[in-house]
C-alpha cells in the first residue's frame, strides 16, 4: 500500500538546508530517503531586524531635534541651505592633479640608469671606504678587551704630553660637530688628572678613552705615525679596548652619571657603523630616558648648567639613534622620532656657560660654536613637523608610489629647508673661518643628496619592460644633485677644518652618485660642468685605486666598464687634444684592451652586454635610508 504524502511543507527540511541543496519538501524529502537519514523539519529563525544605516539614524535625530525646535517656536529654516566645505580631496581628483604635473610623452626621455645591470642599480651601501675610515679597523672581541690581564686600565692612557694633544684635537677638529661636553670644564680636570692616572675617577677615566679613541679617528694614518710613532690601528685598538673596560668598571649600563653617558655616546661617534654601536646606542636611549633627559622639567632643582648639558646630550643621543637606524644592515625601521618635550639647545657659546649660573644667557643670533649641531637638530625638528616634509618623506618609503606626489611639492619641501638653513644659519657666515666652512658645505650636501634621493629613478614606477622615463628638466635636476653631491663631499675632504671626521662620517653613500653621473656621462659629453664631472671622476679613482685593481668584483668591474663607455662618447665628440684621463688609461691596461675597442651601445644600453656577472644576496636593498648621517 501506497505512502500518502503530506501537502509539501513551506521551508526546505534540516538536512537538505544544511547541505543547502534542492528539497522537495515532502516527509521523507527524496534526499532523506535515498541517504536513509531521518527527515526533520524546524521552522527557521524567524530574520532579523534590519540593521538601520548611519545616515538613516541621523537623519532620525535630525528629524526629532526639528520637532523639538518647532515645538519651542525655534526657527531653524535660515540655516537649513549652508553646505560646509569638506577638507577632503576625492581619490579621482588627486590622481588627476598628478596626471596633469606629468610631461607628456613627447616630453620625456629614458632614464640610462632603468638600463644597469643589478650591481649598478642597487650597490652595496658600504662599498667605497675612505683608507683610515676606522670600519676597516673592526673592534676587537669584546672579551679580550675586558678581560685582557696584561695591563691594567691606568696603564693603558698616553703620556701627558701626549695626553694634551689629544685633547686639543678634539677641542679643536671634533667638539664643535657634536658639542655634548663642556669644554672650559673638562679641560680643567683633565689637566689635573694627568699626573695621576691611578686616582682618577672612574667616570672621568671612560670619558678621556673616549677622546682618546675619537681624536685618533680623526687623524690621518701618517699623523699618528709623526706624533706618537704607532701605527693607526695600533692606536685605535688600544684605546678602544681602554674606553670598553672604562665603561665597564664604571658600570655603564645601570649608571645615573651623566658624564658616563657622555663617555658611551663619544665611544659610539667613533665608529657609529659597527655592531656593537647598534647594541649600545639602545642602551645610550634607555639610560638618558632613566636619567630623565627627555623631559624638560625632571627635575626643578638642576641648575641652568645642567639642564642645558643635558639638553645637548638628549637631542645628540636621539640623532644617534636615528643615524645608526639608518646605517644598519639590513636597515631597521627607523623609529618615530620622539624627543619628548625637550626644547632645542640654546645658540650659545661654551664660555658663555659656566657651572654656577643660575638663569639662562641670551642667545646669539649669529653663528656660535653651536652652529653645526643646531643646525642638524634644526632638520630633524623639520623632518618631524612639517606636513609637507613628512608627506614626502613618507612617499618615498617602501610601499608607497612615488606618482603620489607631485614634482612641486617635492620641490617646496627642499626649499622650506633650504630657507630654515639660509636664514637661521648660512647668512650670516664668514667662510674664511673652517669650521663655518665646513659648516657651509655640509648645509648644501644635505640639500643635494636630498635632492638627488627625492628625484632618483630607483622610487619611480617602471613601465613592464623595467625603463623609467622622465621629463628632461628633471633628468637635468637629478644629473646636478647628483654632481653636486659628490662635488661637495670632495670639498669637505680638502678642508681645513676636520677633514678627516668628515671623510668618516660620510664616505659611505656616495657611489650611487657617482653612478648616475657616470651613467649620464654618456650622453651628456661636453660643458663646464662634464669638464668637472670628469675631474672628480679621475679622483675617485685615484683616491680608491680598488675600482681598477679588484677585479674580481663585479660591481667595480661593471662600474670600470660604465667609465669606458662614457668616456667613449666624450672622446668622439670632444676634440681630438682632449688628454686622457688617468683612469681611463688604467682601466683599458688592466683590461688589455686597445683604445677604442669599446663602442658606444644604443642610448640607454649599459655598455656591459657580453659580461657575465654575479647577482649575489649582499646587496643592501635599502640603501636609502641615510639621510642626514652627520
Amino acid at each position: 500500500m501506497a505512502l500518502l504524502s503530506e501537502e509539501p511543507r513551506k521551508y526546505a527540511c534540516t538536512i537538505c538546508a544544511r547541505r543547502k541543496v534542492k528539497c522537495d519538501k515532502q516527509l521523507p524529502c527524496s534526499n532523506c530517503r535515498k541517504a536513509q537519514t531521518q527527515c526533520s523539519y524546524e521552522a527557521p529563525q524567524p530574520p532579523k531586524p534590519r540593521k538601520r544605516a548611519a545616515d538613516e539614524d541621523l537623519l532620525a535625530r535630525i528629524a526629532q531635534y526639528e520637532q523639538l525646535m518647532r515645538e519651542n517656536g525655534i526657527d531653524y529654516t535660515q540655516h537649513t541651505n549652508v553646505w560646509v566645505p569638506s577638507t577632503l580631496t576625492p581619490k579621482s581628483e588627486k590622481a588627476a592633479s598628478v596626471v596633469d604635473e606629468l610631461p607628456a610623452a613627447e616630453e620625456t626621455e629614458l632614464c640610462l640608469w632603468s638600463r644597469l645591470c643589478p650591481e649598478l642599480k642597487y650597490p652595496p651601501l658600504l662599498s667605497l671606504r675612505h683608507r683610515d675610515d676606522p670600519y676597516l679597523h673592526p673592534l676587537p672581541p669584546l672579551h679580550t678587551m675586558l678581560f685582557d690581564c696584561e695591563s691594567r686600565v691606568h696603564e693603558l692612557h698616553p703620556e701627558p704630553k701626549q695626553i694634551y694633544f689629544l685633547w686639543q684635537k678634539f677641542v679643536d677638529a671634533i667638539n664643535p660637530l657634536i658639542k655634548i661636553v663642556h669644554v672650559p670644564t673638562l679641560q680643567k680636570r683633565i689637566l689635573d688628572a694627568v699626573w695621576d692616572p691611578v686616582n682618577i675617577p672612574k667616570p672621568l677615566v671612560a670619558l678621556m678613552f673616549a677622546i682618546y679613541t675619537l681624536s685618533v679617528t680623526a687623524m690621518t694614518s701618517e699623523e699618528c705615525m709623526a706624533s706618537f710613532n704607532q701605527e693607526r690601528g695600533t692606536l685605535l685598538t688600544r684605546y678602544r679596548s681602554g674606553t670598553v673596560r672604562a665603561l665597564a668598571e664604571a658600570d655603564f649600563l645601570s649608571t645615573r652619571d651623566l658624564e658616563v653617558l657622555q663617555a658611551l655616546i663619544l665611544f659610539i661617534f667613533a665608529n657609529p657603523e659597527s655592531e656593537i654601536a647598534s647594541t649600545l646606542t639602545a642602551s645610550a636611549v634607555r639610560i638618558g630616558q632613566m636619567m630623565g633627559l627627555h623631559k624638560a622639567d625632571s627635575d626643578t632643582k638642576l641648575s641652568f648648567f645642567e639642564k642645558e648639558m643635558r639638553v645637548r646630550i638628549w637631542w645628540q643621543v636621539k640623532g644617534l639613534d636615528f643615524r645608526v637606524r639608518a646605517a644598519s644592515a639590513p636597515a631597521m625601521k627607523s623609529a618615530k622620532f620622539d624627543l619628548g618635550d625637550q626644547r632645542i639647545p640654546f645658540n650659545i657659546n661654551d664660555a658663555d656657560l659656566h657651572p654656577d649660573m643660575l638663569e639662562p644667557q641670551v642667545e646669539y643670533q649669529g653663528p656660535t660654536e653651536m652652529l653645526c649641531v643646531l643646525m642638524k637638530f634644526a632638520t630633524t625638528k623639520w623632518l618631524a613637523s612639517s606636513p609637507k616634509a613628512i608627506k614626502v618623506f613618507e612617499c618615498m618609503t617602501p610601499g608607497f608610489s612615488k606618482a603620489q606626489v607631485s614634482m612641486k611639492v617635492e620641490n617646496e619641501v627642499l626649499s622650506e629647508l633650504e630657507a630654515i638653513f639660509e636664514e637661521k644659519y648660512l647668512s650670516k657666515l664668514d667662510r674664511c673661518v673652517p669650521f663655518y666652512d665646513l659648516t657651509y658645505v655640509m648645509a648644501k650636501l644635505v640639500h643635494a643628496r636630498l635632492r638627488f634621493k627625492l628625484h632618483h629613478p630607483r622610487g619611480r614606477t617602471a613601465l613592464g619592460d623595467g625603463d623609467v622615463y622622465m621629463s628632461k628638466e628633471e633628468s637635468d635636476i637629478l644629473f646636478n644633485a647628483a654632481l653636486s653631491f659628490v662635488e661637495l663631499v670632495q670639498v669637505g675632504f680638502k678642508s681645513k677644518f676636520s677633514s678627516q671626521l668628515f671623510t668618516h662620517l660620510s664616505s659611505t653613500y656616495q657611489i650611487d652618485a657617482y653612478i648616475h653621473v657616470i651613467s649620464e656621462l654618456r650622453r651628456r659629453c661636453s660643458g663646464p660642468r662634464i669638464d668637472q664631472a670628469w675631474k672628480l671622476i679621475d679622483d675617485l679613482y685615484a683616491e680608491h685605486p680598488e675600482l681598477i685593481d679588484h677585479v674580481e668584483n663585479s660591481l667595480f668591474f661593471a662600474l670600470g666598464n660604465l667609465t669606458l663607455e662614457a668616456w667613449e662618447a666624450r672622446r668622439k665628440t670632444v676634440a681630438e687634444s682632449e688628454k686622457t684621463p688617468r683612469c681611463i688609461e688604467m682601466l683599458w691596461s688592466k683590461r688589455n684592451v686597445a683604445d677604442g675597442d669599446i663602442g658606444m651601445t644604443t642610448q640607454g644600453g649599459t655598455g656591459l652586454e657580453g659580461w657575465e656577472f654575479d647577482v649575489g644576496d649582499g646587496f643592501d636593498w635599502n640603501s636609502w635610508s641615510d639621510f642626514l648621517r652627520f
